[in-house]
């Protein structure tokens, strides 16, 4: 029977010699649906620039279809395709932001009890009697009256010369 040529586009197959084959890879059928193979995976962003600025074609409009198919001159995607496409492009270029955004080195727990003991170590050597405060408090509620206790910032006086009683007293 001979060797058969398979035709992946087509789906087609024939006998695989040269006449047939030529024959074959010329016919419009062919260059039609090896076009729309590799339409499917152009880039988005070549899609939109091409299409955006031709015109929508009116046989495609009114029945759904266009002999031409991939040769027309006009564009056979609606309005609603083109915005699908741009919030697609949108999509892609949040996520490779995303991606290539550093993210900041987060220490490890080891490291940062290293660093509180160097500078915990350091406050009691140099002031013994002093009371450091080891929080921070954002500066612009220090000017407000209205605050309850539970938000007011502690001032180190408020914690020297304490007298305690027993508790529950």
């Amino acid at each position: 029977m001979g060797w058969r040529y398979y035709c992946d586009y087509c789906d087609k197959t024939f006998k695989d010699d040269l006449e047939a084959r030529k024959k074959h890879l010329t016919s419009s059928l062919h260059i039609k649906l090896r076009k729309l193979h590799y339409e499917q995976h152009r880039d988005p962003r070549a899609i939109l620039a091409d299409e955006s600025t031709k015109t929508s074609c009116r046989r495609y409009i009114q029945h759904g279809e266009c002999q031409f198919a991939g040769n027309c001159k006009y564009t056979h995607y609606s309005s609603e395709d083109l915005w699908k496409l741009k919030q697609r492009i949108a999509m892609e270029d949040y996520e490779a932001a995303c991606r290539t955004q550093e993210m900041p080195e987060v220490a490890t727990l080891e490291s940062w009890v290293e660093k509180y003991n160097r500078e915990h170590s350091k406050t009691i050597k140099t002031r013994p009697d002093s009371v450091e405060v080891h929080w921070s408090y954002p500066e612009y509620l220090e000017c407000r009256t209205d605050l309850p206790p539970s938000l007011k910032k502690f001032k180190p006086k408020d914690f020297k010369d304490c007298q305690f009683g027993e508790w529950g007293v």
